[in-house]
């Protein structure tokens, strides 16, 4: 079941880089949480639902001409993936970039995602945050 775990994640973080976010929230547990341990003053760390997921997207795409994420590597911890990414984006109307390389984690149940928490400075620190052996 891991690989299919992995496969939900890489097929979330493909539609969202498309620029299809309803497709990506196709891959969430209707009441999802969202948890950005880095999240913007403006938003709440948690969000709970997939309606406020997609809220929160719709910001983003408003803010940003261009805005994705870059994973190095999906990590395998079942049922958590831990992704070593990237995020990137440019400023809507600017030249301003924005880049930060985070782990962030994804908790997949019933082939979907249930929980997800973003901003971990490091894989191993997503790691000994969610009680996962190395």
């Amino acid at each position: 079941m891991s690989q299919e775990n992995v496969e939900v994640v890489t097929g979330i973080i493909a539609s969202f880089n498309a620029g299809d976010v309803l497709a990506a929230a196709e891959g969430f547990h209707p009441d999802a949480e969202w948890r950005d341990l880095s999240h913007a003053p403006d938003t709440p760390e948690l969000l709970v639902g997939v309606e406020a997921i997609v809220a929160v997207a719709a910001q983003w795409a408003q803010a940003f001409d261009k805005f994705g994420a870059e994973v190095f590597e999906y990590i395998d911890a079942d049922p958590w993936v831990i992704c070593d990414t990237r995020w990137y984006g440019e400023g809507r109307g600017s030249t301003l970039g924005v880049e930060i390389h985070q782990a962030d984690a994804y908790e997949v149940r019933d082939g979907k995602v249930a929980r997800a928490v973003l901003a971990y400075p490091d894989v191993p620190t997503a790691r000994k945050s969610l009680a996962l052996a190395e």
